[in-house]
């Protein structure tokens, strides 16, 4: 029945008008006042008639989708657990909101299409959260110049709105970490490029000054750690801090393999503190890097620019340390 029910049915039955029952269907504040009673009015012969508005008629109306577009790049899967823990983040701030969320993954040709403004045009959605934003991700430029709204979460570009971590502040504990316990020779195993991935390495540069230290090629997965083994042994550190946990981990079983005992041998830290940090062979010491927390304030920034057109900010959070038996 609901199909065959118009707004103008509506409007007659509860003793309105067909642009106040599009009015309160929207859901959008306007200057004309509906007062309590009416909009319930409304929603009571809604409900009778087991009425659901368009929510294509719902956009025309009030010019808003509704719907935020989450960006995250094709190299990146969902099993990547701060990709997973920031969508969470996200989902748990919008859907109160009365907002939903548009998984996207930006891709060459969603570039070369030019995607990212197509949404927009296609008023499919309000504004886009950008995971994990790269140097390649210059597209970003157009975006701004259009005035579209924004935000990055995981990797900063430019001195565009995002919500990160102190990634540097995370790294450099793991380093002081070891430097307590004794270490003065550290082996940094690298997890790639990109803001984030930049920001741990700075911050163990910074951090090793006065000691022996080296930086060996790693990946973003446990064979890429445990590839880097070999070179490790060799350049004999006392302690390796690891870009990530998932080489963290591929570095433990490639040590433990060559029978050297962790943390008696040789100290093993991470980052990120995905669950497998605490089951691994050795728990690993390792921070937090709050993707969850800083994709839920990330989502409320941008929820307030829409809604109270506050402006756009950037924010950064401190990672939480964890200490545990690798170091």
């Amino acid at each position: 029945m609901g199909t065959k029910v118009n707004i103008r049915q509506i409007a007659e039955l509860s003793g309105t008008s067909a642009s106040t029952v599009s009015r309160v269907l929207s859901g959008k504040q306007t200057g004309v006042q509906i007062s309590q009673a009416t909009r319930e009015k409304i929603l009571a012969v809604c409900r009778q008639l087991d009425y659901q508005p368009s929510v294509h008629a719902a956009r025309l109306f009030s010019r808003q989708a509704k719907m935020i577009g989450f960006l995250h790049p094709g190299q990146t899967f969902i099993e990547d657990d701060n990709l997973a823990r920031a969508m969470s983040g996200v989902y748990s701030r919008l859907h109160p909101a009365g907002y939903r969320c548009l998984p996207i993954v930006y891709d060459d040709l969603f570039v070369e299409d030019k995607e990212y403004l197509n949404l927009f045009k296609r008023q499919e959605v309000d504004a886009l959260i950008v995971w994990g934003a790269s140097e390649d991700t210059v597209w970003l430029d157009e975006l701004h110049e259009e005035g579209k709204p924004f935000l990055l979460l995981a990797n900063r570009f430019r001195t565009y709105p995002a919500v990160t971590c102190d990634q540097k502040r995370g790294v450099a504990a793991m380093v002081e970490r070891g430097r307590a316990c004794g270490a003065r020779r550290f082996v940094y195993v690298n997890v790639g490029e990109g803001d984030s991935c930049q920001q741990r390495r700075k911050g163990f540069l910074e951090s090793v000054q006065g000691c022996q230290a080296h930086i060996v090629s790693g990946g973003l997965r446990i064979a890429d750690g445990f590839r880097a083994v070999e070179e490790i042994l060799r350049l004999a550190p006392e302690a390796v801090v690891c870009g990530n946990d998932r080489l963290a981990i591929g570095v433990q079983k490639g040590l433990l393999e060559a029978g050297r005992r962790i943390p008696e041998d040789i100290l093993v830290t991470g980052g990120d503190n995905i669950e497998l940090s605490q089951y691994g062979p050795v728990p690993l010491t390792t921070f937090d890097q709050m993707a969850a927390p800083c994709a839920r304030l990330g989502t409320d920034i941008l929820l307030d620019h829409l809604q109270n057109e506050a402006p756009l900010r950037s924010e950064l959070l401190s990672p939480k340390i964890h200490f545990r038996q690798s170091c």
